[in-house]
């Protein structure tokens, strides 16, 4: 994003001259601004006064500081998680159907489609 050209208190300052009453597109065309970026600055300071103006940048960079904390915190909290999810699991028991199936190559000719499966012992097949 484009920094403005212009500081804080200057925007303030050409704010401040439009509620005196000098028109608009005149403190336009002396700052070398356009009347979208005036009314911008207007709808983003409104009536701010300098001291809003410096504790609204305090806010915005404790803001900024806080999310950098809060991200890095949070991407800390996800590795420990995902060290702490990666435990070894109990030995898969062959009684129960879920022992491993063979592959393709070890299966014999006569066993086709429909008999190769979890429950193929069940069959007889197997």
């Amino acid at each position: 994003m484009r920094h403005s050209q212009h500081t804080d208190t200057e925007i303030l300052y050409l704010l401040h001259e439009a509620e005196t009453g000098i028109s608009i597109p005149e403190i336009c065309r002396t700052a070398h601004i356009s009347e979208r970026t005036f009314y911008r600055w207007r709808k983003r300071y409104g009536s701010l006064t300098p001291p809003a103006l410096l504790a609204m940048k305090e806010l915005q960079s404790e803001n900024r500081r806080l999310r950098t904390l809060l991200s890095r915190l949070s991407e800390s909290a996800d590795t420990t998680v995902r060290t702490t999810s990666e435990t070894p699991r109990a030995p898969v028991r062959p009684d129960c159907g879920f022992a491993p199936r063979p592959a393709p190559f070890d299966v014999p000719d006569r066993a086709r489609g429909a008999t190769l499966g979890r429950f193929a012992f069940v069959r007889g097949t197997r």
